[in-house]
C-alpha cells in the first residue's frame, strides 16, 4: 500500500481484512478535522522533489511549488477529507534524501489534520520510499514488493495502486497480481463509485507510418488488461493519474480519464503548475483547477464530469 501520512492529532488509520486480502483502509472517521468535507479531496502530482531544495527544472524550484501548493491546500475554507499524491514523488532516482526533503513539506498538511495519501511513479524507488516516510507501515501488506490501498470516502471509493516497474524508466506496469487484487477489491466494495489512481497514464502511442517502426509506449504497458476488468465493472467510474505533467480530461468506455496536472515543471508551456481540488457528488465529481500562476487561464475553473450508468 502508498504509505499513508495520518494528521498528526489523530489516531493510526486501521487495516482491515476485505475479499481481496489485507489492505489499508481509511475510515470516514479518521479523516482529519472533523469540519472536513468527508467528500472534498486535493490531487497532487508528480512533485519531483530533490535532495537539495534549491535546485531547479526548466526553471521551476520543484521545492517552492510544492510549499505553495500545501499551503494553498491547508488554508482552504473548509478543509479537505484527505490529498492524495499520484506518484512521481522524488526528483529523479528517488534518493532517500529526496524523500527526507518531501516528508516535512508533507507534514504541513498533516499538521493541518490533512491525511496525504502517496502512490509511487517511475522516479520513485520503493526501497528508499518506505525507509524515509515511516508515519505508518502496514504490518501485512496485502502484495508484496507493491503498494496498494483503498481510501473511502462517503460517495466513493479511491483505489490506489502502484504502476512503478522500474526506477528512472518512463514506463509503468501494474502486473497480473496487482490487477487480481484489484479486481477482488473492487468486488468487494459495489456499493459506491469507484475511483482508481496510478502515477501511469493509459494512452498508448499512435499507429506508426508505413515502414516505421511502433513506437514504445511510455505510460502504462499493461492498460488494455487492466481496462478489461475494468470496464464490465460499472461502478467504477474513474481512472485518474499523473505522469504527463498536464491537465486533461478525457474517457474509455465511459470511464473518465483524468490527467492530474504537476505541482513542479510543465512540458507545455499553455500546461499549469497546479493541483486539482476535487468534489465527488451524488451523481459524479467535480474538478477545480488550482493553478499555482493565478493568472492562467484555466485557474478556478470547475468542470463537473457524470458518473456513466
Amino acid at each position: 500500500m502508498p504509505i499513508h501520512l495520518p494528521p498528526m492529532t489523530r489516531r493510526r488509520f486501521l487495516a482491515r481484512t476485505i475479499g481481496a486480502g489485507a489492505a489499508l483502509v481509511l475510515p470516514a472517521a479518521a479523516r482529519g478535522a472533523e469540519t472536513a468535507d468527508p467528500n472534498r479531496f486535493a490531487l497532487l502530482s508528480d512533485t519531483h522533489i530533490p535532495s537539495d531544495p534549491k535546485v531547479t527544472s526548466r526553471g521551476v524550484n520543484m521545492v517552492d511549488h510544492l510549499r505553495r501548493a500545501v499551503a494553498e491546500v491547508a488554508a482552504l475554507d473548509g478543509p479537505v477529507a484527505g490529498a492524495i499524491v499520484s506518484g512521481d514523488l522524488a526528483h529523479l532516482v528517488g534518493k532517500k534524501e529526496d524523500y527526507r526533503q518531501l516528508a516535512p513539506l508533507l507534514r504541513k498538511l498533516t499538521g493541518a489534520k490533512v491525511p496525504v495519501h502517496l502512490a509511487l511513479g517511475n522516479h520513485d524507488h520503493r526501497q528508499n520510499f518506505a525507509a524515509v516516510l515511516t508515519d505508518h507501515k502496514q504490518a501485512a501488506p496485502p502484495l508484496v514488493g507493491r503498494y496498494v490501498s483503498v481510501v473511502e470516502a462517503p460517495r466513493a471509493n479511491w483505489f490506489l495502486l502502484d504502476s512503478l516497474d522500474k526506477t528512472n524508466t518512463t514506463p509503468g506496469l501494474l502486473g497480473a497480481e496487482q490487477r487480481v487484487w484489484l479486481a477482488a477489491a473492487l468486488d468487494a466494495r459495489k456499493d459506491k463509485p469507484a475511483i482508481v489512481v496510478d502515477h501511469h497514464d493509459p494512452y498508448k502511442p499512435p499507429a506508426p507510418a508505413k515502414g516505421k517502426p511502433a513506437r514504445k509506449t511510455s505510460g502504462l504497458r499493461d492498460v488494455d488488461e487492466l481496462f478489461e476488468l475494468l470496464v464490465p465493472r460499472k461502478h467504477v467510474k474513474a481512472f485518474v493519474f499523473g505522469h504527463r505533467h498536464r491537465w486533461a480530461r478525457g474517457q474509455r468506455e465511459g470511464i473518465h480519464l483524468i490527467d492530474v496536472p504537476t505541482t513542479a515543471y510543465v512540458f507545455g508551456k499553455s500546461q499549469p503548475s497546479a493541483w486539482v481540488l476535487a468534489q465527488l457528488q451524488t451523481d459524479g465529481i467535480r474538478l477545480e483547477l488550482r493553478s499555482l500562476d493565478g493568472k492562467h487561464a484555466d485557474h478556478g475553473k470547475k468542470i463537473d464530469l457524470p458518473w456513466r450508468a
